[in-house]
């Protein structure tokens, strides 16, 4: 879905970075997102205000509200869809292996 957005807006984006956040995310806000995306996803809580802070500070309390959105949403759809065994497309087996993430057999 990222990648589909970045290329639909003709922006340039580096998606390996969302595994591997030293890398660049290459989009607006994007290390700020994966910050904070990465503090929420990991319960992280010294460091979900920071990196809260640091998106409020360089994108306003609009984005980081919508990024919050976001990641709730995200978090529901991978628990309903991990709870129900739903398998993992074959098409999308290339992008997990860009990200550096196997699909488990069981999903397969």
């Amino acid at each position: 879905m990222l990648r589909e957005s970045a290329d639909a807006q003709g922006q340039p984006i580096n998606v390996p970075a969302v595994t591997r956040p030293l890398l660049g995310a290459q989009l607006p806000l994007g290390d700020e997102l994966l910050a904070f995306a990465d503090a929420i996803t990991l319960g992280d809580f010294d460091e979900l205000p920071i990196a809260r802070a640091d998106l409020i500070a360089a994108g306003g309390g609009g984005a980081t509200v919508r990024a919050a959105a976001v990641c709730a949403n995200f978090e529901a759809t991978n628990r309903v869809v991990d709870a129900v065994g739903v398998p993992v497309n074959k098409r999308f087996y290339d992008i997990g292996a860009e990200l550096g993430v196997e699909v488990p057999d069981h999903l397969r």
